[in-house]
């Protein structure tokens, strides 16, 4: 992965985030990605605000390192 393609850039912004603000914001701010990153291509697929198709791809790649990230996570002891 180039350190600009999608999964680099989601992955220093996870490890920025729980690096400031920990673990349970690390996890959050990924469930928020995915939240926002899914409803704007369901918005671009129905026919509405067109980010989602534009950005379709990258969103979907997001998604992917933050369900990957979800998937790795246990809460610290």
């Amino acid at each position: 992965m180039a350190a600009d393609d999608p999964e680099s850039q989601e992955s220093e912004r996870l490890a920025f985030v729980g690096g400031r603000d920990g673990w349970a914001a690390a996890v959050a701010f990924a469930r928020q990605g995915i939240a926002q990153y899914e409803s704007a291509i369901r918005e671009s697929d129905s026919g509405g605000n067109q980010y989602g198709a534009a950005y379709r791809e990258s969103l979907l790649a997001s998604i992917r390192v933050y369900r990957e990230y979800l998937q790795k996570q246990e809460p610290p002891a």
